[in-house]
């Protein structure tokens, strides 16, 4: 295995909620991204982005490329990332995801201890307790998307696997 870390977001797909059933994909590019402007300008009056009222949450609802004025037909574009959503997962690959989940947690058993609390640290698990404990717990938060891609680069990140 792999990890390809050229573009990561802080946000797994995962956690992004479906679009609502009607929804058409169609958006107005120009309100999108005034939004961005003013989420931008305001940062600099608010000490984290987490409390910036006017900060623009990635949402399928809401979400726009940015194509030049002079460059585009109209102000409205059609936002098809929600079509690219994976619907029901086959059997294969749920089981996938089952074979490397269980080989990620068999890897973090080999690790050092000191190691796998510095992970449940990283991953805001707590940290205290024997290796088991902790691989325990980072196994119930893995079922976050964010979480599980955290430990997967700690482990094979770096490795050629």
């Amino acid at each position: 295995m792999d990890l390809h870390k050229k573009a990561v977001f802080n946000l797994a797909v995962s956690d992004l909620k479906d679009p609502p059933v009607n929804y058409t994909g169609e958006q107005s590019i120009v309100d999108f991204w005034d939004a961005i402007n003013l989420e931008m300008i305001s940062s600099g009056f608010v000490p984290s982005q987490a409390q910036n009222p006017c900060a623009v949450k990635p949402n399928y609802e809401f979400w726009a490329p940015w194509i030049g004025p002079m460059t585009r037909k109209s102000d409205k574009v059609l936002n098809t990332e929600h079509e690219k959503m994976s619907g029901v997962k086959s059997s294969t690959e749920v089981a996938l995801t089952l074979v490397s989940e269980d080989r990620l947690v068999d890897e973090l058993m080999k690790q050092k201890v000191s190691t796998v609390r510095k992970l449940c640290k990283a991953c805001n698990v707590c940290s205290k307790g024997s290796r088991t404990d902790l691989v325990i717990r980072l196994r119930e938060e893995m079922k976050t998307r964010q979480t599980y891609d955290k430990v997967f680069q700690k482990i094979w990140g770096a490795s050629g696997e």
